[in-house]
């Protein structure tokens, strides 16, 4: 008479078996690895900017929107981030050989105090550039409210840079904006961005 204990025979492995399961894994793993580097790539494709008119040459991100028509000679937006799309701004503004960085600093914080709700300039420092020159910088922060009706009310603190360079008789000036959220990790590309321009 045989009794059932309620245990199930023991799985006996094969070596053939053995060998699949350790192929499939270096399998899955290989594949990961592979879609990682394939997400990293698109993510860090660029695209080339150049205007002979204004002297500037610069690369972008691939994945932003580029627009030349405005009071700038080219911005880039990262349009696929929620809420308020970091923004790379160049523009460029003749100057007189008595004219310094401060003047157009402190011109520019006059304009944007009565444009923009809550502007704040939080400070003064200087960037150095990829032939090592040092420009200037001016830090500021306001509050952007949504003009889309489908979020209207909604708003965001912008944290924000101007990088201002004088050569050759002419300002260069490159803005860059972002959600105070995102603003921190955003800087990577603004280095990125500046290592890159021809001016």
């Amino acid at each position: 008479m045989e009794f059932d204990t309620g245990r199930s025979p023991a799985i006996q492995i094969t070596p053939r078996q053995r060998w699949s399961i350790a192929i499939t894994y270096i399998v899955i793993v290989c594949g990961f690895a592979l879609g990682v580097n394939q997400r990293d790539s698109a993510l860090n494709q660029s695209s080339r900017y150049s205007n002979l008119e204004a002297g500037i040459a610069a690369l972008y991100p691939a994945r932003w929107f580029l627009e030349e028509s405005g009071s700038y000679v080219f911005r880039v937006r990262d349009m696929a981030h929620l809420g308020f799309k970091t923004v790379i701004e160049v523009s460029t503004s003749p100057v007189g050989p008595d004219t310094t960085e401060r003047n157009i600093l402190d011109q520019l914080s006059l304009r944007r105090a009565q444009v923009l709700t809550d502007y704040t300039v939080l400070g003064y420092d200087t960037y150095r550039l990829a032939d090592d020159s040092a420009a200037a910088t001016m830090s500021y922060s306001y509050v952007s409210r949504d003009t889309s009706p489908f979020l209207e009310g909604v708003s965001s603190i912008v944290n924000a840079m101007d990088i201002l360079t004088i050569r050759r008789g002419q300002a260069l000036i490159i803005s860059f904006r972002a959600d105070k959220s995102v603003y921190q990790a955003e800087l990577e590309t603004l280095r990125w961005f500046v290592q890159n321009l021809e001016f």
